[in-house]
């Protein structure tokens, strides 16, 4: 790393100009001190005769060291300091060539937020922030969806962003689950404080699920192939094949349709095959799917998923004890990511540390020499 200067010539006229200045301000002293010495000036000190009896005292000659120790490590100081500053007013930079290149590779986040998934959710957003913290330079949305789909977080390359909406969503799977706990104790042994405190989560969450609920009185819940063709569209350009683009989902496939849904969801899976979209798809351990959803058939469900995800050239995951997020990222990042406009910049960093330490340190031995009676 080669450092220049980009002010070079105001450095160097400011080095001459502080060099004359120190130059002068010592030969100043010099000049008053040989004056000082001069036979004539010495005559009108009483007891001149007998300065060499003090010369020849050793705690007067050790005084003498430290005093020129001092006076030297005071003018090195000074000297230090004018010549650092100087040096930093000059601009010390390095400069270096940046090859960059646009990714094209965007990824959404399609969350089947039904009361049958709060399980898997509460557990799942933490990793779901691992997956999108591990997809470096990558664009990510989020898509949430029940009755009717909502865009929660339009594509965004700030993963920090990304992470505080899941956050948000987190704390919302925190609220479901903890409702699901109250009302199992509505009728019996619930509390005063629990029951307000169950009123206000009924709020809160209706409030969020506004807009993932839009007609389920008619329609149903879990409408999985319209939250899955929903959140394919929200891809914005979608004709453009520039772009790699992929569609992480995680529901338990369990369709509660009051009629014929608009899509289902082998379509939805045909037409992200038909615009290149890959799907990724997260089900829940057959446990929690049993627990959640009496009456529909595990391997049904989840075969339909998977069978959906690889037509796409995607794949399926069950989340249980042993699923890798960091396999997860592996995969989706072997999709090649297109990567295009690419630029070769020239950037400047300045470099003033050093510089500035030095001044520091020269201000301090300057003082030192100072509180020692020196300079």
């Amino acid at each position: 790393m080669e450092i220049e200067l980009r002010n070079e010539n105001l450095a160097i006229w400011v080095s001459i100009g502080a060099a004359i200045i120190i130059a002068g301000i010592f030969g100043f002293r010099e000049y008053k001190k040989r004056k000082a010495l001069s036979a004539d000036e010495m005559s009108k000190y009483m007891g001149y005769g007998a300065m060499w009896m003090v010369d020849s005292m050793k705690g007067y000659r050790v005084r003498k060291v430290i005093h020129t120790v001092l006076n030297v490590i005071g003018i090195a100081g000074i000297t230090m300091s004018i010549l650092s500053s100087a040096y930093l007013m000059g601009r010390p930079s390095y400069t270096e060539e940046v090859t960059t290149g646009v990714q094209r590779r965007d990824i959404f986040l399609c969350l089947d937020i039904s009361y049958s998934l709060y399980a898997l959710n509460y557990d799942f957003v933490s990793n779901l922030k691992s997956v999108v913290e591990g997809l470096d330079g990558d664009r990510v949305g989020i898509s949430i969806y029940n009755t009717s789909s909502v865009l929660y977080m339009p594509l965004t390359d700030d993963k920090e962003f990304a992470c505080e909406k899941l956050d948000e969503l987190e704390q919302y799977f925190i609220n479901q689950n903890r409702y699901v706990e109250l009302y199992e104790k509505y009728y019996d042994d619930i509390t005063e404080e629990e029951e307000e405190e169950f009123y206000e989560l009924i709020d809160e969450l209706l409030e969020f699920e506004a807009g993932v609920a839009v007609n389920s009185d008619r329609l149903g819940s879990s409408l999985i192939g319209e939250g899955l063709a929903t959140c394919l569209y929200d891809f914005p350009s979608l004709e453009d094949e520039e772009r790699t683009r992929i569609i992480l989902m995680v529901t338990d496939n369990a369709e509660n349709a009051y009629q014929k849904p608009i899509v289902r969801l082998p379509e939805a899976a045909d037409l992200c095959a038909k615009n290149d979209v890959v799907l990724f798809s997260i089900f829940p351990p057959e446990d929690t799917f049993e627990e959640m959803n009496y009456g529909y058939d595990f391997d049904e469900l989840s075969d339909e998923l998977r069978d959906s995800s690889v037509k796409t050239g995607g794949a399926f995951y069950i989340a249980n004890d042993d699923l890798d997020t960091k396999g997860i990222v592996s995969d989706i990042q072997s999709h090649e990511a297109m990567q295009v406009d690419e630029i070769t910049e020239t950037r400047t960093y300045d470099m003033p540390k050093t510089p500035f330490i030095f001044i520091i340190v020269g201000i301090c031995a300057l003082a030192a020499a100072r509180a020692g009676g020196a300079c």
